[in-house]
């Protein structure tokens, strides 16, 4: 849905932090899959760009026009951003097991090149705390305890 407005009763994420429960993190994280879902980019996800609301509905602001197609790459530097992002503001632990039940390991592992800095959005990384390291370093633990594991050490 494209829109001029924010939805109702939904905030900048920055001014929704209280809202943050695990809860709500598999709600919001559901609520990013529709981008998955539809073939469409976020483009670069940033705090002042991501609006959301106690529903978990997920709301991406653009400064002119609209949303483009889904590059190349997937939805994995993407979900790279949206898992720095929330673990600004929710434990590691938390938003990556929440998002065990929405994406697969597969697409969790693809995600995990694009938590470096250089592949971030510079207003992302730039934005305390330093956490890309430790959502790679969590995405990584999820990959080397999967049946995907397997299959990299054979090839």
């Amino acid at each position: 849905m494209v829109s001029p407005y924010h939805p109702e009763h939904s905030r900048p994420i920055p001014a929704a932090v209280e809202w943050l429960r695990p809860a709500l993190i598999s709600d919001l994280h559901r609520g990013f899959a529709r981008w998955t879902v539809a073939n469409m980019s976020p483009g670069a996800l940033t705090p002042q760009r991501l609006w959301i609301d106690r529903a978990g509905l997920v709301a991406v602001r653009f400064a002119s026009g609209a949303p483009s197609p889904r590059p190349a790459v997937g939805a994995c530097e993407a979900l790279a951003q949206w898992f720095v992002l929330l673990d600004k503001w929710m434990e590691t632990y938390v938003v990556l097991a929440r998002a065990r039940s929405v994406w697969s390991v597969a697409e969790l592992a693809g995600a995990l090149p694009f938590t470096t800095p250089c592949l971030l959005p510079r207003s992302l990384a730039r934005i305390p705390p330093n956490n890309w390291e430790r959502v790679a370093r969590g995405l990584a633990a999820i990959v080397i305890d999967s049946p995907l594991a397997g299959d990299l050490r054979r090839q």
